[in-house]
């Protein structure tokens, strides 16, 4: 089992003597309020400021040094890359690392593409090795292989690298408490007080046979108040959940959430024990994930921001823009069928979109709640049959409230009841549509291995506009001798 090492800071520092200065006082000494996002702000923008008037970086980095590093982070992240790349050569390997430390993985890459080769592979043998692996894996293989053979760490993060990024074997840190099952309890607690881990590493500990095979978990408590005598398996719990290194990070996340822990341990194929995931990590995965099926759903990637470059938004958002477009041409071949039913009674094209916009968000409605529901475990493809008819009682409900309403405004508007008559039954009717779509969909796609997430977009708009407007044309046809001109 890999063995933890507590990091050192250099003695060499490139910083400047107010950078020193700053980090002399820890964290926990300054007990000031967060900063509010206009207080972050106002920060960046005078890092920025000083940046562009050519001043030294000193003044800049006690600045950011000042804040809690979370706050740290954060603000680099949001720096021009020449503003970032200037202002880190006033900071020490570690302080780097610390920065690292508390970004998601892209921000991370992007800051590590701004350090000199050197510098890098230093700042990375201070971070956890999952973090390390993670911002390796962001490079080309070329420039990621010369700076693993330069770190120190470096048997124990190629290790992370074999693991794709995505699976608990790429997630997991090395860096974990293993305690031999036959140790007695005193002799434990005297390990653990000698070793010299920080004390994050000791919320949760494993214990491992003989042959490092995971056989259960424990807390610090049930060690120092274990009966005389007693040894690390006596005060153990076996009933220890964990996952393989293989294992999805999504599927690690939900049992972590279903099973409340605080870490979860990663096992090879035989059950020794390769790492753990801890909790933190797997809440910013929850929340990439999350992020992830927002995007889909809208059309469009997660790489896609308001800050970012445009030719990467335009690569991320035009093939929907090309595949919505197919789409439309579809829905509109359709509607010309009624090309007839439109040119007789030319107000029937007034109330067709309102007909549509119903449909589409009655379907956006339903498909947001299944998917949800899909990810988070609750439904599966055999909760289908039960799932529409759930969905057939809310439409019927809804879609009739809806649909009485809208039908009645438009019939005493025109002073013509059969075209109020058009409009409640085309609405009525697209809320059935829009409720089969929004469970089959997402449940047929999940079926074939695809994400049920991007069936919001341009499937469920074609559906849902097909029967909008054809329930509606189709009526009006059939009332057509009815209806007033």
């Amino acid at each position: 089992m890999p063995q933890t090492e507590e990091k050192t800071p250099q003695d060499s520092a490139t910083g400047a003597v107010p950078v020193t200065s700053v980090i002399d006082a820890s964290d926990d000494e300054r007990e000031v309020p967060a900063p509010t996002s206009d207080e972050l702000e106002a920060v960046r923008e005078t890092i920025e400021e000083q940046y562009l008037s050519g001043a030294e970086p000193d003044y800049s980095a006690g600045l950011l040094l000042a804040l809690r590093p979370h706050d740290q982070a954060l603000i680099v992240a949001q720096l021009e890359g020449d503003t970032a790349q200037t202002l880190m050569t006033a900071f020490t390997s570690e302080q780097i690392a610390s920065f690292i430390e508390h970004m998601d993985a892209d921000e991370a890459v992007e800051l590590s593409g701004l350090i000199p080769q050197p510098k890098l592979a230093d700042v990375l043998d201070r971070t956890e090795p999952d973090v390390a692996a993670d911002v390796l894996r962001g490079m080309g293989w070329d420039q990621a292989s010369r700076i693993l053979m330069s770190m120190a760490d470096r048997q124990a993060i190629g290790n992370l690298l074999l693991y794709r990024d995505d699976d608990a074997g790429g997630l997991m840190t090395t860096n974990v408490v293993a305690l031999r099952d036959k140790w007695p309890a005193p002799h434990a607690i005297n390990m653990l007080r000698t070793s010299g881990l920080d004390k994050s590493y000791l919320r949760q500990l494993f214990v491992v046979s003989d042959t490092h095979e995971l056989l259960g978990r424990l807390e610090l408590p049930d060690l120092v108040f274990a009966p005389p005598g007693s040894t690390v398996r006596d005060v153990m719990d076996s009933d220890v959940i964990s996952v393989q290194t293989g294992t999805d990070q999504e599927e690690a996340a939900k049992l972590m959430a279903r099973y409340e822990l605080r870490a979860i341990p990663v096992v090879d194929i035989n059950g020794r024990l390769e790492g753990a995931i801890a909790v933190e990590d797997l809440v910013q995965v929850a929340e990439e994930e999350a992020t992830e099926d927002m995007f889909r759903m809208a059309g469009t990637g997660r790489q896609d921001t308001v800050q970012g470059p445009v030719m990467v938004s335009v690569r991320s958002r035009l093939p929907w823009l090309v595949a919505n477009i197919l789409t439309v041409l579809f829905v509109a071949a359709i509607l010309a069928l009624f090309e007839n039913t439109l040119d007789t009674i030319a107000i029937l094209a007034v109330y067709m979109p309102m007909v549509m916009n119903q449909a589409g968000v009655a379907g956006t409605q339903v498909t947001t709640v299944v998917v949800r529901s899909m990810a988070l475990d609750e439904i599966t493809t055999a909760s289908t049959g039960r799932l529409l008819r759930r969905e057939y009682l809310l439409a019927g409900v809804n879609g009739g409230i809806v649909s009485i309403v809208m039908g009645g405004v438009v019939g005493l508007w025109r002073f013509d009841l059969y075209l109020g008559l058009v409009v409640f039954g085309a609405m009525l009717g697209s809320y059935f549509v829009a409720a089969s779509v929004g469970v089959l969909v997402p449940m047929a796609m999940s079926k074939f291995k695809i994400d049920p997430a991007t069936a919001s977009g341009v499937v469920l708009t074609t559906f849902t506009d097909i029967a909008g407007g054809g329930f509606y044309l189709g009526l009006a046809t059939i009332f057509l001798s009815l209806l007033k001109t």
